[in-house]
């Protein structure tokens, strides 16, 4: 490994192409297997980073989920492969909805297949964990001499999804627009750059459900961050990495449409903000001198001058915490739920297959639970692992949940990262876990979210705020000169982001 003054960043990506015919997992009612790919197709990309005998490796994977246990032995698969120790290592999905399951994690939502079909979804898992694998250990043999540039800048694509029903059907909550809700619109960037300011890539984390394509598609396609790739790579010629942020609850402004178009535009949109935000920034620190020359008139001329400073800091840490369920459901009651949705099954099976897989969705959910019931197998709570890089000066927290945009700016409003990513759907996937404040409205998130991931019942209540302590406290370990936060002020979100400084050119006497 490179010596404690030198940094050294790598990346690369690879393709990955499903067969035909794998089931859809990111809308229930889909009626069809995939029969094509999309004019931005699915990819798995890696930056490695190093300085000194501490490795990083973060992975983006356009894929909606893979759980525990299964990713627990591929972040050690990959820390083998690359060296990096597993605190380090960073498996993020993007959580695009056009993706065959990613492992035995979408078995859930994976219903009414047969056994060939069955199989299918089993190899190409395979094939997916060895290109994660494979693409982190590329990245390593391409480490090279580099520096860090952080970047963010705001950006009006997305939205709460939380939009209340004047009725209060559906506990009180559909998925639409909530502009009065809190919302992270915040792109932030992290760009490896070689001495000579050409990059090696780009890593631009937001925060939003890739779903400006639709229900009503059968092909598998990465949605808006594909072109963004696109864009970033076409201007900067290095590697494009995107880490999906705490998107739980944000939707794209215009979304569940049936052709590509909309991901095009959001795509590019997000590309040329990453791009803006790192545009005037150096990776190199430099100072601003004034030199004569002359033509027809005196001319004064500056120019930025390279100073000497330290290497970035590198440095990662990971923990666990306890999310305790909600009392289970009684074990009579699911089985009454279990008989009629088995009923209400077997007449969907007779309209078409979207209503079946619907049906299937609430009877499978139904049938494991109640079985898990009576067996004493069903979990009382799940441990959530909670990992933090520092990287320079800025900073990525993970959870590995599909976390609400609030949970996402509450870990950024106390922890001294400049910037801070939160980085949701990471390393893992327990299902959704809402904000205290947003349960009693119900919805899919905080309502019956719980059955896409197998759960017998909903993550207590208190469970985002654990996450939000889990975060902030073990990236205060990493900013040790920092002033820890004080819990007695309370763990929400408040809406007042913290903004990464801008760069100001001015005058050298001045």
């Amino acid at each position: 490994m490179a010596s404690d003054d030198d940094f050294r960043a790598g990346a690369a990506s690879l393709p990955l192409t499903p067969p035909l015919g794998l089931p859809m997992v990111g809308f229930i009612r889909q009626s069809e297997n995939g029969l094509g790919h999309g004019r931005f197709p699915l990819e798995v990309g890696a930056i490695a980073l190093e300085r000194g005998d501490v490795r990083v490796v973060l992975v983006g994977v356009d894929v909606l989920g893979i759980a525990s246990p299964e990713v627990d032995a591929l972040i050690d698969r990959v820390a083998a492969a690359t060296g990096a120790d597993p605190a380090g290592v960073i498996l993020n999905w993007n959580h695009t909805h056009l993706s065959p399951p990613g492992g035995e994690y979408a078995g859930a939502l994976v219903t009414e297949i047969d056994d060939a079909t069955r199989a299918s979804v089993r190899a190409f898992s395979h094939v997916l964990h060895d290109a994660i694998v494979s693409v982190a250990r590329l990245a390593v043999d391409r480490l090279e001499p580099a520096g860090v540039v952080w970047g963010q800048r705001g950006v009006d694509i997305a939205v709460n999804r939380r939009e209340r029903t004047p009725d209060g059907s559906n506990g009180g909550t559909l998925l639409g627009w909530n502009p009065e809700l809190l919302l992270d619109d915040q792109v932030t960037v992290l760009q490896l750059r070689r001495p000579d300011e050409t990059p090696i890539a780009t890593a631009v984390g937001f925060g939003c459900h890739p779903v400006t394509t639709g229900y009503d598609m059968y092909v598998y396609a990465a949605d808006f961050p594909g072109p963004m790739r696109d864009v970033v790579r076409e201007h900067t010629g290095g590697e494009c990495v995107f880490l999906q942020g705490a998107g739980g609850n944000v939707l794209p402004r215009f979304a569940f449409t049936d052709t590509e178009d909309e991901a095009e535009r959001m795509g590019r949109r997000l590309g040329l903000a990453a791009l803006e935000a790192v545009a005037d920034r150096t990776a190199t620190p430099t100072r601003i001198v004034p030199g004569g020359e002359a033509s027809a008139t005196p001319i004064r001329v500056y120019r930025q001058v390279p100073v000497d400073a330290p290497a970035p800091a590198l440095a990662a840490l990971r923990t666990t915490t306890a999310l305790p369920l909600q009392p289970w459901p009684d074990v009579d009651d699911v089985a009454a739920q279990r008989a009629g949705f088995d009923a209400e099954l077997e007449r969907a099976r007779r309209t078409g297959r979207g209503a079946a897989k619907v049906a299937a969705y609430h009877a499978g959910w139904a049938a494991r639970t109640e079985d898990a019931l009576r067996a004493g197998t069903a979990p009382r709570e799940i441990v959530a692992p909670v990992h933090a890089v520092r990287i320079g000066d800025g900073l990525i927290v993970t959870g590995p949940a599909e976390t609400f945009t609030e949970t996402g700016m509450a870990v950024k409003e106390r922890v001294a990262g400049t910037p801070t990513f939160y980085a949701g759907y990471t390393n893992g996937m327990i299902g959704y876990v809402p904000t205290e404040a947003e349960y009693p409205f119900g919805g899919y998130e905080a309502g019956y979210g719980y059955k896409s991931t197998g759960l017998p019942s909903h993550f207590d209540p208190s469970s985002a705020r654990r996450l939000v302590e889990a975060g902030v406290r073990l990236a205060e370990r990493l900013f040790p000169d920092a002033e820890p936060w004080d819990g007695a002020r309370g763990w929400e979100a408040t809406g007042a982001l913290p903004e990464l400084p801008p760069v100001r050119f001015v005058h050298p006497d001045a």
